[in-house]
């Protein structure tokens, strides 16, 4: 089974605002466990509208 995870924009978002330091270190360790669960299998985004 596949799934996508969405987030809904926001102006920050569209206007191509990365996110903090902590928040980007955070969901690179989440991603990294799932990858060392084997639950993770591809991690590419999508560009903003």
């Amino acid at each position: 089974m596949r799934v996508m995870v969405i987030v809904k924009a926001t102006k920050n978002s569209e206007a191509g605002v990365m996110p903090s330091e902590k928040l980007l270190a955070g969901m690179g360790k989440f991603n990294e466990e799932l990858v060392k669960a084997g639950v993770m299998l591809a991690g590419e985004g999508l560009q903003p509208s």
